[in-house]
């Protein structure tokens, strides 16, 4: 018995040297102190993220307290998830989107159906990504002239309002495609001129995103809260 907490005692000491070097390189990588990485490292990360997750159920209930809004109650499929993922989220705009989420999951007087996946989806975009998304619902809700909504959702007028170079709209671009949420804007009015679909009408799609799907609208609808302001 002697002898195994000699090893172990000779095991954390040989651990000494990595753990500080890897507690430095924590303080390089992520945003909390060379003290807060340490003990992230030595294993209160679960507090810290407690600390976060806190922080989204006291904006969620401050939502529906400030709305005269009781709450329902939310399976431990959506729950669990969504306190998981949205404790790892550091931008308070962010935070507030996962706030909101939760609050439209418990409104009993929301009638759109809240799925899942939309935890799945909010984990995976980025703040710049979601207040493209805000503005083209927002625009959408205008109900504008197609060409005026078009222009004001072009490449370019998205990339001044975002403050984006061009390569990483189309990233952007690409990930909401890829996530569902948009589709490419289409090119009509061409045909096919050889092969077996000669004359046949051609869609070709552009990275333009300028239209929401319904699954988009949905999620965009549902990650804001009726009364309350986004943080732009």
């Amino acid at each position: 018995m002697c002898s195994e907490n000699n090893d172990w005692s000779k095991t954390l000491s040989s651990l000494s040297k990595p753990i500080k070097e890897v507690t430095e390189f924590l303080s390089l990588i992520i945003k909390p102190s060379a003290k807060e990485a340490g003990e992230l490292l030595a294993g209160e990360f679960k507090y810290w993220r407690i600390k976060r997750g806190l922080s989204i159920l006291q904006k969620t209930k401050k939502l529906l307290e400030d709305n005269g809004i009781n709450p329902k109650k939310v399976s431990l499929k959506f729950f669990i998830p969504l306190l998981e993922s949205s404790s790892l989220e550091e931008e308070e705009f962010m935070q507030n989107k996962w706030a909101r989420l939760l609050a439209n999951a418990v409104n009993q007087d929301y009638e759109e159906e809240i799925r899942p996946c939309y935890v799945e989806i909010l984990k995976e975009l980025t703040s710049t990504e979601v207040r493209l998304l805000d503005k083209m619902f927002e625009e959408l809700n205008r109900r504008l002239p197609e060409e005026e909504y078009e222009e004001l959702l072009g490449i370019d007028s998205v990339c001044k309002f975002l403050d984006l170079s061009r390569d990483k709209y189309f990233i952007m671009s690409d990930n909401l495609i890829r996530l569902n949420l948009c589709q490419p804007t289409p090119i009509r009015g061409m045909s096919f001129s050889a092969g077996p679909l000669k004359n046949q009408a051609a869609m070709i799609r552009t990275k333009k995103v300028s239209y929401l799907t319904l699954l988009g609208y949905s999620f965009v609808k549902a990650c804001k809260f009726e009364g309350s302001k986004d943080l732009i």
